[in-house]
């Protein structure tokens, strides 16, 4: 056990000789930013893309859901390829392969060239996650762990926000596939300040098989359940023969999967983690975060932009307000989480993000600017109590020789509720924008008795052209039906939360010792 542990995990005192720490730190950092910041820069550049390249806002949704679901899919691979290749090379040639199919994005002019490039690009970027955890974990002494959490913690909370903001700047004043272009100097210096600073500690490698059948089964299934969220809606669900068929490819390979792994030695997935209560716990807890959070998040910019009229610009400045706490919030709670309550932490942060939630689904198409922001600031304190205690558990709940595994477990179902999240968000909408504009539109009847006034404002703007003043008409219960239906979206999120405070009494009050720390300290 002794020399596992020192074998895979070095002296993480071990001073960085040629750059100094924080300067390490913030390049480690920088390439997680980069790679969180992709799941949502897009959001608000979705309506431009599908309008430039020719396609529907459905099928725009797949240049977000293809980059979240190659991530996930990916994730389980990064132990064996960090025992195989080390993980500071495995890191910075990661971040220098996100950082060049970021450029092939940009250079896209097709849909589905973009939603290959992006899936390249989410494949690229699923070892940046977990090795940017433990990479941090390594450089920090344990007794500033807590510090390296809140700042592994701080990259991924502003990075979703400030996505909307720059994509849509970016968007307005340079044109969408910019979005894609920064990335290339950021990911270049980011990958040449990690290698030159930390690859002297470099971890020893060694052969190990790989379980290249359960790979592709687990990829199967992912991919299969994802067309069948994604394309639900549009292929009126188990009343078409594709969505039919791509569930039961999904659940034969997930069976499938199940019964291979069962007599695999050398398993992709660590089972061992479902052992520990605790991380289970913890991980389960992220999960719903993730489904509720990011379907909020996603859905109301682009409700901004296609109700309210507000440009991309402005949708994303309305998104901001979730920053405001968290840029100073997430060092606090992290510096200070050894001597805080976990379990009050996250249920704050539970009941927070549901009035935040609540607040959003409170908005009209005369809802002024100053309200949505208020939502988002609300959803910014939420988040901030609520992510670092969750990632500290998860992550404290293991010895440090499973560290990569199990950072890859918790963030594979994170970006797979990432995934589903925003494609059930969008079905859901779209089913229940439906659902009400039918309710409205059937008693838009200027024959039936008691109606004829109701028009008559109507046709004095249409300047009593029947047909202008249908138009009107049919734009107006679109746009409300639209905002109805994203009302009974964001209530469905808020009630999904209720499960993690539930959750939150089997969890630790306090951070306990990690485990197998007392084997390290002996040697």
């Amino acid at each position: 056990m002794t020399a596992t542990i020192s074998a895979s995990i070095p002296d993480p005192a071990m001073p960085v000789t040629r750059l100094p720490l924080l300067l390490t730190a913030i390049a480690i950092t920088a390439a997680n930013f980069m790679n969180v910041l992709d799941l949502t820069i897009a959001v608000v550049a979705v309506p431009s893309i599908s309008g430039t390249i020719g396609a529907s806002p459905s099928q725009g949704a797949w240049i977000l859901t293809s980059y979240a679901i190659c991530l996930a899919v990916i994730l389980p691979l990064s132990p064996w390829v960090c025992k195989r290749y080390g993980e500071v090379r495995v890191f910075s040639l990661s971040v220098v392969m996100f950082a060049l199919t970021s450029m092939a994005c940009g250079m896209s002019r097709h849909m589905e060239t973009l939603v290959f490039f992006r899936a390249l690009q989410g494949l690229s970027s699923g070892f940046i996650v977990p090795l940017s955890q433990t990479l941090l974990l390594r450089i920090f002494p344990p007794h500033k762990h807590g510090s390296a959490i809140g700042l592994w913690s701080i990259a991924s909370t502003i990075a979703p926000v400030l996505g909307p903001i720059l994509g849509g700047f970016i968007t307005d004043n340079m044109g969408w596939p910019w979005i894609f272009y920064i990335n290339v100097p950021i990911g270049c210096v980011a990958a040449w300040l990690v290698w030159t600073s930390i690859h002297h500690i470099e971890t020893q490698t060694k052969k190990v098989p790989v379980d290249g059948v359960g790979m592709v089964l687990l990829a199967t299934t992912v991919l299969a359940f994802q067309l069948v969220m994604d394309k639900g809606h549009e292929w009126d669900w188990f009343g078409s023969p594709g969505i039919r068929l791509l569930m039961t490819i999904s659940v034969i390979a997930l069976i499938g999967y199940v019964v291979w792994e069962r007599r695999e030695p050398h398993p992709i997935i660590d089972y061992g983690l479902f052992r520990i209560p605790v991380f289970v716990i913890a991980s389960v807890m992220g999960v719903i975060f993730n489904l509720t959070y990011f379907a909020s998040t996603v859905l109301y910019p682009i409700w901004m932009q296609s109700v309210l009229g507000y440009t991309a610009t402005l949708s994303g400045l309305v998104m901001a307000g979730t920053s405001v706490l968290p840029i100073v919030g997430m060092m606090l709670v992290g510096k200070n989480i050894a001597k805080l309550n976990l379990r009050y932490l996250v249920v704050s942060g539970s009941l927070v993000t549901m009035l935040a939630i609540y607040l959003q689904a409170q908005s009209t198409t005369d809802t002024a600017f100053a309200q949505m922001l208020q939502a988002r600031v609300v959803m910014g304190i939420g988040f901030t109590l609520m992510f670092p205690p969750l990632m500290v558990i998860s992550l404290g709940s293991v010895s440090a020789d499973r560290t990569v595994g199990a950072a890859s477990f918790f963030n594979f179902f994170r970006n797979i509720a990432t995934s589903v999240g925003i494609a059930a968000g969008m079905s859901l909408w779209q089913s229940r924008t439906a659902f009400h504009r039918l309710r409205l539109v059937e008693g838009l009847n200027p024959d039936i008795p008691g109606k004829e006034h109701a028009f008559e404002p109507i046709q004095q703007l249409a300047d009593a052209s029947p047909d202008a003043m249908w138009a009107m008409v049919d734009k107006l219960a679109t746009a409300q039906a639209s905002t109805m239906g994203i009302s009974d979206t964001f209530m469905i999120c808020m009630y999904a939360v209720i499960p993690v405070i539930l959750l939150s009494p089997f969890i630790p009050a306090r951070l306990a010792p990690r485990p197998g720390t007392h084997v390290a300290a002996g040697e």
